[in-house]
């Protein structure tokens, strides 16, 4: 299977839309990494206001959704959380290599690609006839689905990669240093204040921020294979992508939080870039999001997706 897996691969690097994605990404690179690396400049001592603890009357003045007992919930971690900023903000310094934060809304970006490639990597070879052949040269129907499946995967994983090499080369370019690589910036870990590398904390920040992107091309792929409609399934996860999170908040206001138990809430991690922001979010509209929970949420919906269309691709007639 490694070597069937490494033909399609091949096959999908010289197809000319993955060459037109990589020169897009690296063209995006370079503009957004010299613009905010040229304008960036770190918003340093913050004005941070800590409320205190409200009395229910008071909390039902403020807010319209959620429950008082919620918000008893959450106050410990809103506190946390804002003690934990007051912190920070205190201890970062000026430093125009921070601009790499930017990377992670110009990685949101290539879920419209990843879309891309899991609509069409398997469904094209039904609309040319060529899935025939993979089933006819021995290998098993789920095999093939499988190689298809992981090579989507690691396409979407080498756009991802490329994105973050070509904006660290700019980086290092513009600074004429390679400071980017020995600076270090604190955080809190077990409530205590620890110095780690910026540029590894920013890789690891990264590669979680890719599991999103993995998710909506994976689910591209499956809902392809489902309903046997590039058009349908481009339409549908870029409808969920782009609009899925309003979707959301719109029904959080009438107290509709079933979606909260879906992927549409975490189909972008960089909402919770500011993690006091979350808590207040929680606080407000009684909903549990977090960074955990999203990596729940996305794999046991991959799962339920992959055996479903799974099971299309095994019994569908492909004669």
């Amino acid at each position: 299977m490694l070597k069937f897996i490494s033909i399609l691969l091949t096959r999908e690097f010289k197809k000319i839309y993955f060459i037109f994605f990589i020169l897009i990404i690296l063209f995006v690179s370079l503009i957004v990494c010299y613009f905010s690396y040229k304008d960036y400049s770190f918003n340093n001592h913050q004005n941070i206001v800590v409320q205190n603890k409200l009395t229910e009357d008071e909390y039902y003045e403020i807010y319209s959704n959620g429950s008082y007992n919620n918000y008893l919930l959450y106050y410990e971690s809103y506190i946390k959380e804002s003690m934990n900023k007051v912190k920070l903000s205190n201890l970062f310094s000026d430093n125009n290599l921070f601009c790499f934060e930017n990377i992670y809304k110009v990685q949101v970006f290539l879920s419209v690609f990843s879309i891309v490639i899991g609509s069409s990597i398997l469904l094209s070879e039904y609309k040319n006839g060529t899935i025939k052949l993979f089933l006819n040269v021995g290998a098993s129907r789920f095999k093939v689905f499988l190689s298809f499946l992981i090579s989507c995967i690691f396409l979407i994983i080498i756009l991802n990669l490329i994105l973050f090499l070509a904006f660290t080369l700019f980086l290092i370019i513009f600074n004429n240093s390679f400071e980017l690589f020995k600076l270090k910036v604190p955080i809190i870990f077990n409530d205590d204040v620890i110095y780690v590398n910026y540029y590894l904390k920013s890789f690891l920040e990264f590669i979680l921020n890719m599991l999103p992107v993995i998710f909506i091309g994976s689910f591209s792929f499956f809902i392809s294979i489902i309903f046997l409609s590039q058009l349908f399934s481009l339409c549908l996860s870029f409808f969920l992508n782009v609009f899925g999170l309003v979707v959301f908040q719109w029904l959080l206001e009438y107290k509709i939080r079933f979606l909260m138990y879906s992927f549409i809430p975490y189909l972008d991690y960089t909402i919770f870039d500011d993690k006091l922001n979350i808590v207040l979010f929680n606080i407000e509209h009684g909903t549990n999001l977090s960074i955990f929970n999203g990596n729940v949420m996305l794999m046991l919906y991959f799962v339920i997706a992959f055996f479903v269309s799974l099971w299309f691709f095994l019994k569908r007639d492909v004669n």
